[in-house]
């Protein structure tokens, strides 16, 4: 119970933000040069749960947990979190769980700091000995996200001149092909509008990435690239960015909830 306290002191030593502040850095992370140890980061809000799975001096499996690993920022386009390390001790799984029995030490701190969606630094101190590491998502089964969805497209044009330039949003169906591997295709149509969209599919852990070309039915050949691609049986969202006539851009987001059957 003293450890379970502590995690909830501070997870609610500040009050929770009004809405997540960065993109979801929840998966599992790891360095592939490296085998065998990985990170857990599991974000709700502004707070990533850290849990480490590496070798101790020993060279045999030990853990470490950061519970409190807060957000801190954002600086040139590097998000960063930070919080306090701990080891902890607890009573044999085969035997009678005793509450009592589970004790924590504070070992030092970690810090995880992310420029892209799918890569990341993490630095820990442990004892006094201080490591850094660069840690990617980790991938061993790409998502399905073919299916036709009901939702909308916001974003910003800039560049396009003043007739095309500044807010838009629109309701929108989405009708997209992709069966897990790495070509996608995607028709977005609005009420007077349609484009079709043809592109390479790659995955990063629970993130997907595509990037190719588009064509609307206004006669525009556009330039694409999709990042935080995320679809599941409720539905499809993922950034946006096209780019046409060369200084014409619109950047935003797009998806929407899955159709019915």
């Amino acid at each position: 119970m003293r450890l379970a306290a502590l995690f909830l002191t501070l997870l609610f030593a500040a009050s929770a933000r009004a809405a997540t502040p960065t993109t979801d850095f929840s998966d599992l992370w790891y360095n592939a040069a490296e085998s065998g140890w990985g990170v857990n980061l599991i974000q709700q809000n502004e707070i990533i749960f850290v849990t480490m799975f590496v070798y101790g001096p020993n060279s045999q499996p030990t853990w470490y947990v950061g519970p409190a690993t807060a957000y801190t920022g954002s600086s040139n386009g590097i998000v960063s979190f930070t919080g306090p390390l701990y080891a902890t001790t607890g009573p044999w799984f085969g035997g009678a769980f005793n509450p009592n029995n589970v004790a924590f030490r504070q070992v030092g701190a970690v810090s995880v700091a992310a420029g892209q969606v799918d890569t990341a630094a993490i630095s820990y101190s442990v004892d006094g000995v201080s490591v850094t590491k660069t840690i990617t998502r980790q991938t061993w089964r790409n998502e399905n996200v073919g299916g036709t969805y009901v939702g909308s497209v916001t974003g910003t044009y800039s560049g396009c001149g003043s007739a095309r330039n500044g807010y838009f949003e629109a309701p929108i169906v989405l009708t997209v092909g992709h069966d897990g591997g790495s070509t996608f295709t995607m028709r977005e149509e609005g009420s007077n509008y349609f484009c079709n969209y043809n592109g390479a599919y790659r995955q990063a852990g629970r993130m997907g990435f595509v990037q190719g070309t588009v064509l609307c039915s206004d006669g525009q050949n556009q330039s694409f690239a999709t990042s935080e691609v995320q679809g599941g049986l409720q539905g499809l969202t993922m950034r946006l960015v096209s780019q046409f006539d060369g200084t014409c851009q619109f950047i935003g987001r797009i998806g929407g909830m899955r159709r019915a059957p």
